[in-house]
């Protein structure tokens, strides 16, 4: 697959998720990482997502996921969700900000699967949009905000959730959800028997 060939050479794509569509780079590339936090106009201190296929065996080596963090895995497979969980000793991207900490992502879309197959490791992932502006659910959208900026593009029409992923911070002592997005509060608290459950933010209408 081109795309796959572009990121390995360090250059920007965009992909689209089963939430919205995404600008990404090979992790591993520091400048490329780098290079996404200038198409969006955005400051390299927030940390971006990780996008892997559903294979655990890539995912172990980079995420230290908690019991919590395997239950919501375990109950929700592959959508639209983001969970946050402390980062694997021995490696270290410029999609970490610094921070100790991963935000991991399986998306229920096999193009991201088959991309993440090829290139051989995860995507740093974040929303393709400029920073402050709306979150693409077209591919058409994706290249009017940050298009100049990418070697390639797939469009897969619409995208299906149309909302950005729920954040989960399963980091901490106690789960809080950071975003409220494709996956509702309820659902999350239900997986992990919780009456209620924090939400700082939410996104949904």
């Amino acid at each position: 697959m081109a795309c796959a060939a572009h990121l390995a050479a360090g250059r920007l794509a965009i992909l689209p998720t089963d939430t919205v569509y995404g600008i990404v780079a090979d992790a591993s590339d520091e400048r490329a990482v780098r290079a996404i936090y200038d198409a969006k106009g955005k400051g390299s201190e927030a940390p971006l997502q990780l996008l892997f296929g559903p294979s655990r065996h890539q995912l172990d080596r980079y995420a230290a996921l908690t019991p919590v963090a395997e239950a919501l895995v375990e109950a929700l497979g592959p959508g639209g969700w983001t969970i946050i969980v402390p980062a694997r000793t021995g490696w270290s991207s410029a999609a970490l900000a610094g921070g100790t900490t991963v935000g991991f992502r399986i998306p229920g879309a096999p193009v991201v699967h088959r991309v993440v197959e090829l290139l051989g490791g995860p995507l740093a992932a974040s929303s393709a949009n400029r920073h402050g502006g709306p979150s693409p659910t077209t591919c058409e959208e994706a290249i009017g905000q940050v298009g100049e900026h990418c070697a390639c593009a797939i469009d897969a029409g619409p995208t299906r959730e149309g909302l950005d992923s729920t954040v989960i911070d399963c980091a901490g002592d106690e789960p809080r959800v950071l975003r409220e997005g494709a996956i509702d509060r309820l659902t999350v608290a239900r997986i992990l028997g919780l009456e209620t459950i924090t939400v700082l933010r939410s996104v949904r209408p």
